[in-house]
């Protein structure tokens, strides 16, 4: 019996041993298919208090209602995995109010981060996020990015839920007001799917430049 067993046994173990190992998942790609999407907080402001549901301002506490879009675009000028992102207040048809590029990288030690880039002229790209090639040739030149000192850094959990962040004691940089801020900035998948999204920028005197929102983040969830 054994001696009739023994050759299969043996070709199972040769073969498990020589059988390819699946790469481990990219943890930038990973994040980037989390995000892409639609995304609201049509529930956090529904729940919302009358008091917050007041126009934005820089001292002043204020909630409003937002759509997010997250479009994984192929941008390769600006980098491998590129997230163009089109808010727009009120709903999907709503003014735009927020328009971002965010590129995805790894760095030599294996950590994740990500550079932000903010738009010279946002106008000609309004509405292309699921334009094919529209953002092909996209170059640094239509953005304004920011040191790599500023780019958020990542960590990403077994269930796939993840936290960047970047806090102003790293991050300092000359909006397009000319003012030098450090930006504070948070964005955070939990395991429940809720999609969190916090900012700020603070003056060398010490004042708020923005707060995006202020006393609470955005709590978005997946669009229907």
């Amino acid at each position: 019996m054994c001696l009739a067993r023994c050759p299969i046994l043996l070709a199972a173990a040769l073969f498990a041993a020589c059988a390819p190992i699946a790469p481990a998942p990219d943890p930038t790609a990973r994040v980037v298919a989390a995000l892409a999407g639609g995304w609201n907080n049509s529930a956090q402001y529904a729940a919302a208090p009358a008091a917050l549901k007041v126009p934005p301002s820089v001292d002043g506490d204020w909630l409003d209602l937002q759509h997010a879009s997250f479009h994984r675009v192929d941008a390769p000028r600006i980098g491998p995995r590129v997230l163009y992102l089109e808010w727009r207040r009120g709903g999907p048809s709503g003014e735009v109010s927020r328009q971002r590029i965010w590129s995805f990288r790894t760095d030599a030690d294996g950590s994740l981060r990500m550079d932000f880039f903010a738009f010279v002229d946002g106008a000609p790209w309004v509405g292309r996020g699921a334009e094919p090639g529209a953002f092909a040739a996209l170059d640094r030149d239509a953005l304004r990015g920011y040191d790599a000192a500023c780019a958020l850094r990542f960590a990403i959990g077994a269930d796939g839920a993840f936290v960047g962040r970047i806090g102003s004691d790293e991050c300092s940089l000359v909006a397009a007001s000319g003012r030098r801020m450090g930006i504070d900035a948070t964005v955070s998948l939990a395991a429940d799917g809720t999609l969190a999204y916090r900012e700020s920028g603070r003056l060398e005197d010490g004042r708020y430049a923005f707060r995006v929102p202020p006393s609470q983040p955005y709590r978005f969830r997946r669009a229907p």
